[in-house]
């Protein structure tokens, strides 16, 4: 027998999670069906600022042992010994002045916890096999069985079903394309000691390849990894960036666990929405996470995505073919933004005039700042309307075509 719902959730990470917590907590009937039992690894430890209302709307703990403060990023180039701090605090009057690191099997874990509580039912073990919308009704089918609602909202993260589906997803060719990451436990005293327990920072290391990461974890644990635009193995991770001096002095005695390898880097979902569908997350565009990105702008669209979604079910306009085209246009604004500090950080000056040379007096830079921090939809940033105004597209086309 087929089960009807309000709203079909595919994916039970950041954006799924968010998007059924908050619909469920305005009443409404929301199945969430999520492939992997919780908790699960996944990568994509750092936060930005702009997505700390969204935790704080769905009443999100934040204990210690999953969040790690986190003021700012360090942009690092050790061949040539320069370096550049930048925190949150600098930015435009407007965004909160911190954020998090996270160990993300508990992150995503807490989220999905907290969708329960306001209502959602999650299923775990539920490999979607099909799913679409109509003008009359959203399906979702699994091994177990078919689901039907009025919504269909696709969290599927980088498996981005919908976009596979419908043959939407446009690659960015001009960024990083895949990235081998590893993680350290029991780190040292020395090493907590340089990582600054009152700002624990980001560290960004600049490298011909592409760049490198290093994110401290709770519990004395660190997160390194390098994005690489072209392949990259675990014995380039290990002969590359793990034999970096700062590296190498922070995991001095510590235990490293397995290496991983994740490709198919930086797409665009070009139909994020239509008739009683919509995309979220990495659903509707995964951009290079050099600037920390992903996490935040899906916590952020699914929280707009509810938004619209709530009183149109109301309504029972949910299945007007235009009924988020406002909100993909606002998402898009952001896309755009981080995508073209993305295309200036690999193929301009960029990053060695910002962030490796002293910026403090520009007056650039509390608009570069805001931008890292996520504050992508304001007005009134100078750098973000220059960024805007880029007439080339990491796509290959106008940046004003859509």
């Amino acid at each position: 027998m087929t089960q009807r719902h309000d709203v079909l959730v595919i994916g039970a990470g950041p954006a799924g999670a968010t998007a059924a917590g908050l619909l469920a907590m305005a009443g409404h009937d929301v199945l969430v069906l999520e492939k992997d039992e919780f908790p699960r690894f996944h990568i994509g430890e750092s936060l930005l600022p702009a997505g700390l209302p969204v935790l704080e709307r769905l009443g999100v703990p934040t204990p210690s042992d999953t969040f790690v403060y986190k003021s700012g990023a360090e942009f690092v180039c050790e061949q040539s010994g320069r370096r550049g701090v930048f925190v949150f605090r600098e930015s435009l009057p407007g965004c909160a002045t911190h954020s998090w690191h996270v160990e993300r099997a508990k992150f995503d874990l807490a989220l999905r916890d907290r969708a329960r509580e306001l209502g959602a039912e999650v299923r775990h073990g539920e490999t979607v096999v099909d799913a679409g919308a109509d003008a009359e009704r959203a399906w979702v089918t699994t091994r177990s069985g078919t689901f039907e609602g009025r919504y269909l909202i696709d969290g599927s993260g980088q498996s981005r079903l919908l976009a596979r589906r419908h043959g939407t997803a446009e690659p960015y060719t001009r960024f990083g394309h895949s990235s081998a990451f590893t993680h350290y436990e029991g780190l040292g005293d020395e090493a907590v000691a340089e990582l600054d327990p009152q700002h624990n920072n980001i560290r960004i290391l600049l490298r011909p390849e592409g760049w490198g990461w290093i994110i401290p974890l709770p519990g004395r644990a660190l997160s390194v990894g390098v994005v690489s635009r072209g392949k990259i193995t675990p014995e380039e991770l290990d002969a590359g960036l793990l034999q970096s001096p700062m590296v190498q002095r922070l995991t001095r005695g510590a235990r490293r666990l397995a290496t991983r390898i994740v490709g198919n880097f930086s797409y665009k979902n070009t139909a994020p929405s239509g008739a009683r569908f919509a995309a979220a997350g990495d659903a509707a565009c995964f951009l290079d996470p050099v600037f920390s990105s992903g996490v935040t702008l899906a916590l952020r669209g699914a929280e707009r995505i509810a938004d619209v979604v709530d009183p149109a079910l109301r309504a029972g306009t949910e299945a007007a073919p235009d009924l988020l085209r406002h909100n993909d246009a606002v998402m898009e604004r952001a896309y755009r933004t981080f995508a073209a500090m993305i295309d200036r950080f690999y193929h301009t000056g960029f990053a060695e005039t910002m962030f490796l040379s002293d910026t403090k007096d520009q007056p650039m830079r509390r608009g570069v700042m805001s931008v890292l921090a996520g504050d992508v939809w304001r007005e009134g940033n100078p750098f973000q309307d220059l960024l805007l105004s880029a007439k080339r597209d990491p796509r290959g086309r106008s940046q004003h075509a859509s």
